[in-house]
């Protein structure tokens, strides 16, 4: 079954241009790392708090396995990402 790994956390808005720099230097580690890894970052709009949650969407040709979450996982705390990451995997309804 194809699955698709959804990871979010939130960061403070006033830190938005450090993050990102920070998450594509990540991202593009990880596409070296996994070619066919496909990899999105989204973003909900910051809330009254100063927050916004970020979103990183993967998927892979044969879904992502438990093995390759883990290894993003490990990457993402290796890489200094923020630490409080809620990861779900979703797959196709039909």
């Amino acid at each position: 079954m194809n699955k698709t790994l959804f990871v979010y956390y939130k960061i403070e808005a006033s830190e938005h241009a450090s993050w990102v720099q920070r998450v594509r230097d990540f991202q593009l580690q990880l596409q070296a790392q996994h070619p066919l890894l496909e990899i999105e970052l989204m973003q909900r709009p910051a809330s009254a708090d100063g927050l916004e949650t970020w979103m990183e969407i993967y998927r892979h040709p044969d879904g992502v396995s438990e093995l390759l979450a883990q290894a993003i996982q490990s990457l993402a705390i290796e890489m200094g990402l923020p630490s409080k990451r809620a990861s779900e995997v979703f797959v196709p309804l039909i």
